[in-house]
């Protein structure tokens, strides 16, 4: 073997120790990861403005009583502002609520304000959800369920084609599409939504969704869980 090839290789061995050796000690010298600390996307001890936490015609729901709850009959009242075509709100946001529901039964209250984020293509789906209302609110809360299920579906098309997915959904649950979608061009809806946002930006909400528990106590973002209840426990 000749001088010149015994020292590549032992170039390229020496090189190999090295770079093993440092992944080693990396490895090694990692910390496991603690509990995360959430209380920076909490802000409590407020006095928010209640009209705008909470207004009559903002959709309303609560979960079914249970004998085997052993929640607070005190009434807790939580107000999430959503996108209906955010990410995050179909992700977190719904299954926190529904969570929600499940633990606290008829003792909860949840407002639904929409806070449209991602411009008017949310406003558009929005109205059609909330005029939905005139048909029920089990028609309302099937819809709203169903909009949130499909987002990554009719989310991704154009103005035209959106339309028509949100139609067939709609006629394919066996709700008259043609009474909801007449019901949502009344500009109550446009100025419902329009309220809403401003509602969203004078309580200090940055980011859908978010949480407003009684008027005292503003959640930034879907936190874990475990996390939320402390507050509503606490509240």
């Amino acid at each position: 073997m000749k001088t010149e090839t015994k020292v590549t290789i032992g170039i390229f061995a020496a090189t190999a120790i090295i770079i093993f050796g440092g992944i080693t000690l990396y490895k090694g010298s990692v910390v496991p990861e603690g509990p995360k600390d959430y209380s920076k996307y909490v802000n409590t001890g407020l006095e928010l403005d209640k009209i705008k936490v909470s207004r009559d015609y903002n959709p309303k729901i609560t979960g079914v009583s249970l004998s085997t709850s052993t929640a607070s009959t005190t009434l807790i009242r939580v107000t999430e502002f959503l996108d209906y075509e955010c990410p995050a709100c179909a992700t977190n946001g719904e299954p926190l609520v529904k969570a929600l529901l499940l633990k606290y039964g008829s003792n909860i209250v949840v407002t639904r304000k929409i806070f449209p984020v991602h411009g008017q293509a949310s406003v558009d789906v929005a109205r059609v959800v909330l005029a939905s209302q005139i048909l029920g609110s089990e028609v309302y809360q099937s819809i709203h369920t169903k909009v949130f299920e499909t987002q990554q579906k009719w989310a991704v098309l154009g103005k035209k084609d959106r339309e028509e997915y949100v139609k067939k959904l709609i006629v394919d649950m066996g709700v008259d599409y043609d009474k909801v979608f007449a019901e949502s061009r009344d500009q109550k809806y446009v100025d419902q939504v329009t309220q809403d946002k401003q509602d969203a930006m004078d309580l200090g909400i940055k980011a859908t969704p978010s949480f407003i528990i009684g008027n005292n106590t503003r959640i930034t973002g879907g936190l874990p869980f475990d996390e939320i209840t402390k507050y509503i426990d606490t509240n």
